[in-house]
Formats: C-alpha cells, structure tokens, sequence
C-alpha cells in the first residue's frame, strides 16, 4: 500500500523572502533532486493536479488572497514538478479581485509567455496565449472599493483582465456589495467592458452576493456577444415601483433588472437560481429556454417540506408574453423547474397558463427533500 503524503505537513516550514510572490529559480547542478522523502515514492503528476485543483478553487474569494498566494509560494518550493502543476493550474483556476491579483498574474504571464501584459508597446499577452486560456475558468470578484467624497470607484480597473486573460472557457463573477451611492450610476460599466471582449466565452454566471433592492442603471451602448447560457444568482431587485412618475408596471429605459438580459444578444438560455419577478425581466426573442430552481425548502406540518413557484409569478408572466413563440410555425418555447419529489405549489395554474398560451413547461424532480424535521420556530421562518 503506498504511504500517504501529507501535502500541508510538508510544505508548513518552506518559506520566502518578503515581498516576493512566488520563487524565482535560478539553476544549480542537483537543483531539482526531489525532497528526501519523495524519492521512492513520487505521486503521480494527474494526483498532484487533482489536490492543487482541489484546494485552489476553495480560495476564489478575494479575502482569500493571502491563502492563495502561501499556497502557490509553498507547493512552488517543493520540485520542479510541483512547480509546473502549480502554475498550470492558477493558469487555468483563474482568480482576479484584487489589485495584488493583477500583480500575481502579472508576473506569471511574463514568466510563462515572455510579455508584460501591463507594458505599452503590447495592448495584451501574446497570441499563444489565446489557445491556452480556451481552456480556463476565469472567476473574477467585484470587490476592493474606494470612496471620494460623495462619489465611489473600484481600486481595480476590472476591464484590464482581457489584457492579462485574452480567453476563457468559462467566467464566473461575483458582485460583493456596493455602498449606497445615487451619483455614480454605472458602477458596472468596467465589468461589461470587459465581458464584452470574451465572445469566444458561451457560459456567463453572475452571482450577487446581497439581496437589496438595486440602485443603479444598465451601462449604456454595452453589449456582450457569444453568450449563449447566462446563469444568474441573488438577482438585484427592481425599484421602478418607486418612482410616481412611471405607469404602474412600467420601466425606466435605463432599468438595470428588467434590462439585464438585453445585454446578451444571443442568450438562448437563461437560468435563475433564486426566485424573482419573472414579468420584471424584458427577454429577448432569441431565449428559447428558461430554467428555475425551486428546491423544497419550504415547510408545513401538514405538507412537510415542499418547493413553490408563487414567488416566481410564472401565470402573470407568461400571460404578459413571457417565452412566447414570435412565428407559429416556431418550436415551443421551455420552462423548465428543477424542483423536489412533490409537485410544487402553485404547478398547476402556472401549467395551464403556459398551455394556454403555447410555452412548454416541464418539471424535473432533481431535490431530495430534508431528512430533520424544523423546530416550531425555525417553521415560522420557513413559511
């Protein structure tokens, strides 16, 4: 049976000079000689990968960022082999947050591809690096913020990442919360900026991380092609019932959550995680699909736990034209509910709405219901 290497036990006494981020090797003779304890048992390059994976996507957080680079320091130190994985996967693991971030990367793009990406005379990394980062995942966090006056910026100019990461196969942003400012009205304008720039990325998630109503408006003449599946999670709330002026259940023209979806003009595919006001989103005619999750985490003694769609408002939506077909000889537009064992409240008006009206609506038991029966008061919570 070979023996287990304890990866954390090995590498807790490695360390660095300050200020450095990662070794800079400079070659010896027997430089490279594996560590004494790995010479009769060398693990397996596909394991070393599968751990560093492993524990590299537990730190995507941008608080995170000391872990990350202890880890990458540390694993770096241990052999050349464990160097290579190492940076083959923060390459294809990507984390971009913070303005020390830019620095990481930085110095491992010029590393490995020869090119400054912060130089002038190169507006980004070389194109051998385009085939490489086809392959990655990008998770990038709206977070570090700085305050002016009345007025807030990010620290980071976010729509400097294409410059660094000129390809993805798959991008994932986090929004941590704003403060509260009625000046800057386009805080994401960096952010679509630069999504706008990866149209070879087909798979978009964006996940707030607060619940509060939104304050701000949709960046002006942003556009993001290639996106053909956009999964969204805490969506921002719509406030366009605060405002006198607006007829009831209108818009502004400049609506950040109605107008959201417009913003991917070959979205085919649009999924929600958390429930929202489907008729408070303006779809576009090319969305052929549409996917809610309504897990069972709602309970009453006499249902036990059960999944619901009234905070969906799937009848008002599909009656005010929500997945309507534009040409009666089109397929049938889906909804799909991923929901748990039991039909959820609310099924069967939502279902003879959508047959009324030509939408396809299909439920798919994919949640297992609760095993520990709630406290009286954790119910009252509940429902």
């Amino acid at each position: 049976m070979q023996p287990e290497i304890l990866v954390p036990s090995r590498i807790s006494s490695l360390s660095l000079p300050e200020g450095a981020l990662f070794p800079t090797f400079e070659y010896r003779p027997n430089m490279w000689r594996p560590l004494p304890s790995l010479v009769s048992q060398t693990m397996p390059v596909e394991l070393i990968h599968k751990i560093l994976v492993e524990a590299w996507s537990t730190m995507q957080g941008s608080g995170e960022w000391e872990k990350r680079s202890d880890l990458f320091r540390k694993v770096s130190l241990i052999s050349r082999k464990w160097a290579n994985v190492m940076t083959d996967v923060a390459l294809h693991t990507i984390v971009i947050g913070t303005e020390r971030d830019f620095e990481f990367y930085q110095r491992i793009i010029l590393r490995e591809f020869g090119v400054d990406p912060e130089s002038k005379d190169h507006e980004r990394v070389h194109l051998s690096a385009h085939e490489y980062f086809k392959s990655s995942n990008l998770y990038i966090t709206l977070t570090e913020w700085t305050t002016m006056g009345t007025e807030f910026s990010f620290k980071c100019d976010y729509a400097r990442i294409p410059h660094y990461i000129p390809s993805a196969l798959y991008i994932e942003v986090s929004v941590n919360e704003l403060p509260t400012n009625d000046v800057i009205s386009h805080p994401f304008l960096p952010l679509f900026l630069c999504l706008s720039q990866y149209t070879n990325v087909s798979d978009l998630r964006l996940r707030w991380t607060y619940t509060h109503i939104n304050r701000y408006t949709i960046p002006p003449q942003c556009s993001v092609r290639g996106v053909t599946y956009l999964r969204l999670v805490e969506f921002p709330r719509c406030n366009c019932q605060n405002f006198r002026h607006l007829v009831p259940g209108s818009h502004r023209l400049d609506c950040f959550s109605y107008r959201l979806p417009t913003l991917f003009p070959d979205l085919r595919h649009l999924h929600l995680e958390t429930p929202y006001i489907l008729k408070n989103l303006k779809i576009l005619p090319g969305l052929t699909l549409l996917t809610l999750e309504a897990p069972p985490v709602h309970y009453l003694p006499s249902l036990g736990y059960f999944s619901s769609l009234m905070s969906w408002n799937v009848v008002s939506a599909v009656k005010s034209g929500l997945m309507r077909r534009t040409d009666g000889d089109a397929l049938r537009k889906k909804i799909v509910v991923n929901g748990g064992l039991k039909k959820p409240l609310g099924w069967r008006k939502a279902l003879a709405a959508c047959q009324a009206r030509g939408v396809e609506l299909e439920l798919r038991h994919v949640y297992k219901s609760p095993d520990v029966v709630p406290t009286l008061s954790a119910t009252k919570s509940k429902v």
